[in-house]
């Protein structure tokens, strides 16, 4: 054998001991989201029988930190249901890790938000009527609901004006601490 051999075969090594290490790491971390998942999955399935509703899929991505839009969450719901309509934790599971090893489903960064608060006004403030209307008829609609736990969460001054700057920090400190 020459030095090229020696040093095909080191490197050939070397790949199998990365790929080993890789695969090690990808383990731990399948079981660190295994583990923070079946936490919050146990919160939905009210029997204990390992399956949850399909309309339940979005609380418990959203409980996790993902945030997959509604056809998005059509989508699992078809690929992970089973017969009766339920979801497994083990298949919900294989969804999440895919998701996250492809980065898939991830929150707006507080930049982003900005950006598009920046679009509807030129300052630190919005009206509540116009904000209100925008997330209830643009993209993926608010549902009543949704738009009271919004109010609960806001600080509306006497005019009307919401400081939407202090409402995304607030709220992206608030997410950053549940992590």
């Amino acid at each position: 054998m020459d030095i090229s051999d020696d040093e095909d075969l080191l490197a050939i090594e070397e790949e199998e001991e990365d790929e080993s290490q890789k695969e090690e790491v990808d383990s731990v971390i399948v079981e660190d989201i295994r583990r923070r998942l079946f936490d919050v999955f146990k919160m939905f399935d009210e029997d204990c029988d390992g399956l949850i509703e399909t309309d339940e899929i979005g609380h418990v991505l959203r409980s996790f930190g993902l945030n997959p839009s509604q056809t998005e969450l059509q989508l699992v719901s078809e690929q992970t249901a089973k017969k009766n309509g339920r979801v497994s934790f083990e298949d919900l599971l294989q969804r999440v890790v895919s998701a996250i090893q492809n980065e898939e489903w991830k929150d707006d960064t507080p930049k982003q938000i900005h950006a598009a608060f920046q679009v509807i006004t030129s300052n630190n403030y919005v009206q509540k009527d116009t904000l209100l209307q925008l997330l209830t008829s643009i993209g993926e609609p608010l549902t009543a609901q949704e738009v009271k736990q919004f109010l609960n969460h806001v600080s509306i001054r006497g005019n009307g004006d919401i400081d939407w700057v202090a409402y995304v920090k607030d709220t992206c400190e608030m997410i950053a601490s549940r992590d």
